[in-house]
């Protein structure tokens, strides 16, 4: 545990040491970064000077980036480091977390990670701060938004816990946790006004029965939330005790990912990854990549949704298409690897083929599509894509085989059939065979008037006769 202090509390060589860099900040902000670090270092404690030491670092990086949203950590394939509620070495955490600032103050991970430690060290203070400067970098993150409010409300501090609530629903009106968060602020509130705790039954100091029922519901959310961290607890003991025991790295994993902590269910499974019994474990491996992805999914969701509510802010823009972008080349350099390591496993080749697809890299996706024919799971799939590839690079022929194989195996107008239909009329549109295109593109119309653009086409076509 670390006692949480002021300034005026520290030692009196080191409060002159902070007079004098505070003098210095306006003429030489380098040499006052590098007395308030130095001081932190020695008084890891002291909230009043890493707020000092923080708005510092966030005003010089500022000047340097063009405003908060140049702040934002790109996302890349990023080595997550574990850092947790159940640190082993939370002090050490801490120092670690400030060095990482240091190198890049929009690290939003390395906040989190402050955060994380503040709170293994019973500084709760110092973790809504931690949360609340990433709030500052990031004020769309619904995520770091919900868990500060629910720092306020550990805090005691109803009214923040409140604001940030609506904060959220402003954001997503349905937010069901944002209303959760709410009920249990007002609960607090309540409690603290009546005295609860002092109460035979608390239901005769609500208004009404449906205020009581809805108050108690919330409570129950509260009390799944703690049993997930329970359950977390629990496994780490376990993972204490057995170390070599990778069942207790998936757990980890899997609680961490319901609890919405997805750099904690990467993380634990890198770490199984790395014991001896991991390293060739497929399915761990398979883990990590699906994780990853949905991490980054969630940072471009992130991005998007800032993108619509600020469509003039470029630098938003740039973030969102840098995010979309980083996703793929991770997805590919997982994929191509997969597919080098395990030639055999034609599941890997038509994902493979699907993104060279989208990279319209037709000539290199059309090998792994052929092999991938081989797993009974995509082999629909995967003639449709080498349709499709043979039709971008102009071979009509070669795809209307593929097409008409679909066509003829495929029993039920599905979206499958559909689209291999609907391709096949495009490419006798592109041999300028129009009456057979019109035969294929008729079947689609009689079964979804409403698929792409087929409509247009029957009607230019009538229109036309």
């Amino acid at each position: 545990m670390i006692k949480e202090t002021n300034i005026s509390e520290l030692d009196p060589r080191q409060i002159r040491q902070l007079e004098a860099a505070d003098k210095a900040m306006t003429s030489n902000p380098s040499y006052s970064l590098e007395i308030y670090a130095a001081v932190l270092k020695l008084t890891p404690g002291c909230l009043e000077l890493r707020k000092k030491l923080r708005m510092l670092q966030l005003r010089m990086a500022q000047n340097s980036t063009k405003g908060l949203s140049g702040l934002l950590g790109k996302v890349t394939a990023a080595p997550f480091m574990l850092r947790g509620k159940n640190d082993k070495d939370p002090a050490q955490t801490l120092s670690k977390a400030e060095d990482l600032i240091e190198r890049s103050v929009g690290n939003a991970l390395a906040h989190q990670m402050l955060a994380d430690a503040a709170r293994n060290l019973g500084m709760k203070q110092t973790a809504v701060f931690g949360l609340e400067t990433i709030r500052q970098i990031n004020p769309k993150d619904l995520k770091n938004l919900k868990q500060l409010g629910d720092a306020y409300l550990e805090v005691g501090d109803t009214e923040k816990t409140i604001a940030i609530g609506n904060e959220i629903q402003k954001i997503n009106p349905n937010d069901g946790d944002a209303e959760d968060l709410m009920k249990r602020a007002s609960v607090a509130v309540a409690m603290n006004k009546g005295k609860w705790e002092e109460s035979e039954d608390f239901r005769n100091q609500l208004k009404d029965e449906a205020e009581a029922q809805s108050l108690e519901q919330a409570s129950k959310t509260v009390n799944n939330s703690k049993g997930l961290e329970e359950l977390i607890r629990q496994a780490y003991a376990k993972w204490e005790e057995e170390p070599d025991n990778l069942n207790h790295y998936r757990q980890l994993s899997d609680y961490y990912h319901r609890y919405g902590d997805l750099e904690n269910a990467i993380a634990w499974i890198q770490e199984a990854r790395k014991q001896e019994s991991g390293k060739a474990d497929v399915s761990l491996e398979e883990k990590e990549r699906n994780l990853t992805l949905e991490y980054f999914d969630d940072v471009i969701d992130q991005w998007e949704k800032q993108y619509h509510q600020n469509p003039n802010d470029s630098g938003i823009k740039s973030s969102w298409e840098e995010a979309i972008n980083n996703r793929k080349l991770y997805q590919k350099s997982q994929l191509e690897s997969l597919v080098q390591r395990y030639p055999n496993d034609f599941g890997y080749r038509y994902e493979l083929g699907v993104l060279l697809f989208e990279e319209e890299d037709y000539e290199t996706c059309l090998a792994h599509f052929q092999l991938a024919q081989k797993n009974a799971k995509v082999r629909l799939d995967a003639i449709l894509y080498l349709g499709r590839a043979y039709s971008r690079k102009n071979f009509h022929d070669l795809a209307i085989e593929q097409f008409n194989l679909l066509k003829t195996e495929i029993q039920i107008m599905d979206e499958r059939k559909k689209e291999a239909i609907y391709e096949l009329g495009c490419c006798y549109e592109s041999m300028n065979k129009g009456e057979e295109a019109m035969e294929e593109f008729k079947l689609v119309y009689s079964s979804d008037i409403s698929f792409r653009d087929v409509a247009d086409k029957i009607n230019a076509f009538y229109n036309k006769g």
